[in-house]
């Protein structure tokens, strides 16, 4: 009887908190984002997502550009003129895609396990990040895209997607964490050009039990012990912030409480029944700032600029238009007028 009274109330004290977490519910933080370095409190963050200038082509040796990305003499100098009309309309925070679907960045042994860093990321990395600071702007790096996840294909002689194996394999994945993403967030952790990491780009598309999920997803539970190793990551080398884009406010589940800095999901005409960008952020019950990381700059039946307006009003901590150098339907920045196209 002593041993089970003593042991009872030995686990208790665990037991009552673990109770308290399960049914409380979380404190909802004010709109505002703070840097964990410094705490201090930012303003309402507006910028605009710098997808790429090609994809999977930016950082790192692929099959298209044997001698890196935008670490080159001709690349710098059109990033540098990007950089600069950017500023010149007050964007001060841009978003931008680094490892993309693998296809670049990365070496790899011929099982496609992650050996290391390839020869020119770090280059062209150095390179985005002193022109950035040249141009007093901030990034917010996505380590990987949900089409990492996607079908592999050989395009010449280069496979890009087909690498959601790097992940669901513990052994690959911790080749990825250690060898990767470790170099890589040591050296750049300490950074004033890097606001944040944000470990992958919608991941709903590429996790089993979210809707549109692809063929080669992640299992729900998988998706969100990589996302809270990646999370533990970046804090145990950086000094900067860990996020997460969503596809859309009904994703939230898939993240919370995975050690996030700040939440993030992405608006567009087509979420609004699930995701209405007017609810209020405080109706989510989250336990972070919420940031609005990419919205349509065209083809919207709203104006960017109203988008913005709501987003602020309905509390979240920023909003990042989509996209400069874009061609897709939803972006209509113009760098050369400093307008977006409606």
């Amino acid at each position: 009887m002593n041993w089970l009274l003593k042991t009872f109330f030995t686990l208790w004290p665990r037991g009552r908190a673990f109770l308290k977490k399960l049914f409380s519910k979380p404190k909802v933080v004010p709109g505002l984002l703070s840097l964990k370095r410094e705490k201090i409190p930012l303003p309402f963050l507006e910028g605009a997502n710098l997808p790429w200038l090609r994809y999977g082509g930016d950082f790192g040796v692929n099959a298209w550009s044997p001698d890196g990305g935008v670490g080159k003499a001709e690349n710098r100098k059109a990033l540098r003129r990007i950089f600069r009309e950017l500023r010149e309309r007050g964007t001060k925070t841009i978003r931008w895609f680094l490892l993309c679907d693998g296809r670049a960045g990365i070496r790899f042994t011929k099982a496609g396990t992650p050996i290391g860093p390839d020869p020119y990321l770090f280059t062209d990395i150095d390179a985005a990040l002193e022109i950035a600071a040249e141009c007093k702007m901030q990034i917010i790096f996505v380590l990987l895209d949900f089409l990492w996840f996607g079908t592999a294909a050989l395009i010449n002689g280069a496979q890009v997607r087909g690498r959601g194996n790097v992940i669901s394999s513990a052994f690959k994945q911790r080749a990825l964490r250690r060898r990767v993403l470790k170099p890589l967030l040591t050296r750049y952790g300490r950074s004033p050009a890097v606001l944040a990491w944000d470990i992958v780009n919608e991941p709903e598309w590429a996790t089993r039990g979210c809707a549109g999920a692809s063929e080669g997803a992640l299992p729900y539970l998988a998706m969100r012990r990589f996302i809270r190793k990646t999370a533990r990551l970046v804090h145990r080398c950086t000094g900067q912030l860990a996020t997460v884009g969503l596809a859309n406010a009904a994703g939230l589940p898939l993240v919370k409480e995975t050690g996030l800095d700040f939440y993030q999901v992405h608006w567009y005409d087509r979420w609004d029944a699930a995701a209405p960008l007017d609810r209020p952020v405080a109706e989510w019950n989250l336990d972070r700032p919420l940031l609005l990381g990419e919205f349509p700059t065209r083809n919207s039946a709203r104006l960017p600029e109203a988008i913005v307006d709501v987003s602020r009003q309905s509390g979240y901590c920023g909003a990042l238009a989509w996209s400069v150098m874009g061609t897709d339907r939803s972006s209509g920045i113009d760098l050369d007028s400093g307008t977006s196209a409606g």
